[in-house]
């Protein structure tokens, strides 16, 4: 591994807080005149191109009564985005019916014959379509619509954050933007028909679908956890009850581990619909009903999570720059979690196919370095499909072509990327302290494009440890001036360590809370011996 510090300044006890938030804010490139909204986010104000065209053919729908179609998507950010827009144009009176891709059935994206079943299984013909974080390169879908008795002569808005193909479909208009999540957008659009869109379920959105917590995203998260935690909906309130979650203030933390797996679990394992259900709940028997069946659902997926990074991690070549591995046991539901985990486990780009006779399906997950949908374009001639933005991506591949794929690009990423670990400065002992975490967490919140920091600590000496959790997973450490860590997932670590050993490490810094008495803690991203 090679470790790239930010900054050449080592921070110890006399370095002041203002010099501490200096460096971490250069090393987020936030220029001085961004700083004030960087750490106090107005309210979001986002301008996209066409949004008044929409607005209009849409009141226009409600005035005249027309049976609209909200089409959306499986996963967090199209389960939010249709929640978002279906809540505010259900509230207005409008006759809208949202319909959820079934993600075996259906499959990834737009498409005209799950449009045509639905119309028929609904028995209704729709006069408008607004696609929510899908359709920016489903041309050839809409044109199959537009040709066809059963699609006649349907208007359709596209809104969606994916990265468009050269020709963008043509459509009665589009509001597109890949700077936002697919929530984002919808609530946009929501907004300027309702000032009461859910920003809540934005920030949800925006931070499972891994955006950038920069610019305009940070104040939809920041702004939409204060939805969350003043006025949750029934559904997120519920969902929260079941988990066991019990804390006074939601984080990004809430939204990404806690949230987002239980409302995508709907759709790995069943019908994602559910999920749907429960944000769109009117009654707490309805939001009851629906959180249960989501953290049941979130149960089995872990245990088939679990199983396929065990095989996953067997399979794993760890020479390789980029992670592609293919196997007939993985399941289709569960592959993105498998390639997000061994991302965040080895920072590499990670490709999970799940094999197929005939045509596999993979899930693919990114790091900052590296735009994966960019480079998997440069093989799109080996491909059947492709969607995603820069940090997550999904195809759909022949299976005799998975062999030839891996090696392409393999040599392509060898030639383009060498694996850096980028850290935000050296830290002495002395300035883990309860000072510099309260300042630290004035940038909250953390997430991709403000990471959390991330320091060197040097010859550091271990006083005791040993592995907790139930399965041993996770190695807790006492360090020289009584300090303790947590090093999650490294259990195995153990056998490389004795007391009264001096280790480097990278680390995070936490506070500890124990028996009403918070202390400073370290939370260890890897030990380096």
């Amino acid at each position: 591994m090679q470790i790239k510090l930010k900054s050449d300044k080592i921070i110890d006890k006399d370095t002041t807080v203002q010099e501490l938030i200096t460096i971490l804010l250069k090393n987020r490139q936030i220029p001085k005149e961004a700083v004030r909204e960087f750490i106090y986010p107005s309210y979001p104000e986002i301008k996209l191109n066409h949004l008044q065209k929409a607005v209009t053919r849409i009141q226009k729908a409600i005035k005249n009564k027309e049976n609209i179609l909200i089409y959306g998507d499986y996963d967090v950010d199209g389960l939010t985005a249709t929640a978002i827009l279906w809540n505010v144009l259900n509230k207005l009176g409008a006759k809208v019916t949202p319909f959820i891709p079934h993600r075996h059935h259906d499959g990834y994206g737009f498409k005209s014959e799950s449009f045509f079943r639905f119309q028929k299984e609904k028995n209704l013909k729709f006069d408008l379509i607004i696609t929510v974080d899908n359709g920016i390169v489903a041309d050839k879908e809409f044109k199959d619509i537009s040709k066809s008795a059963f699609g006649g002569k349907c208007d359709i808005i596209i809104t969606d954050h994916h990265l468009p193909k050269e020709k963008l479909p043509k459509v009665y208009t589009i509001i597109h933007s890949t700077k936002y999540s697919g929530s984002a957008i919808s609530w946009v659009l929501a907004h300027a028909l309702d000032k009461d869109a859910d920003l809540g379920l934005a920030a949800l959105g925006t931070v499972a679908d891994c955006l950038p917590l920069t610019g305009i995203n940070r104040n939809i998260v920041v702004h939409g956890l204060k939805k969350m935690n003043t006025d949750p909906s029934l559904g997120i309130r519920q969902l929260l009850a079941i988990s066991g979650n019990k804390k006074e203030i939601l984080t990004t933390y809430d939204l990404g581990f806690v949230l987002g797996p239980r409302l995508n679990a709907a759709g790995r394992m069943d019908n994602p619909t559910d999920g749907l259900r429960l944000l769109c709940s009117t009654s707490k028997a309805m939001a009851d009903k629906y959180a249960s069946i989501l953290d049941k659902h979130n149960t089995t997926r872990r245990d088939f999570e679990k199983e396929g990074i065990l095989k996953a991690e067997k399979l794993r070549h760890p020479e390789a720059s980029i992670i592609v591995i293919a196997d007939n046991s993985f399941l289709p539901g569960i592959i993105g979690l498998i390639a997000g985990r061994l991302t965040e486990k080895y920072h590499l780009p990670s490709i999970i196919i799940a094999q197929d006779k005939e045509i596999s399906k993979a899930s693919c997950r990114s790091i900052s370095q590296v735009n994966i949908v960019e480079v998997l374009r440069h093989f799109s001639d080996l491909l059947l499909d492709l969607g995603g933005h820069a940090g997550a991506a999904g195809f759909s591949i022949l299976t005799k072509n998975i062999p030839i794929f891996t090696k392409k690009l393999e040599k392509y990423l060898t030639q383009k990327f060498d694996k850096i670990t980028e850290i935000d400065a050296e830290m002495s002992l002395s300035a883990v302290n309860m000072r510099n975490i309260n300042a630290i967490s004035k940038l909250e919140p953390f997430g991709i494009g403000n990471p959390k920091p991330i320091f060197l600590l040097k010859n550091i000496k271990i006083n005791s440890f040993r592995t907790v959790g139930s399965t041993k997973d996770h190695l807790q450490l006492k360090l020289a001036n009584n300090l303790s860590a947590i090093a999650f997932k490294q259990g195995k670590m153990e056998k490389y360590l004795k007391i009264g050993q001096s280790i480097d490490i990278l680390a995070s810094l936490d506070i500890n809370v124990w028996q009403n008495t918070s202390s400073p803690q370290l939370i260890i991203k890897e030990i380096l011996l």
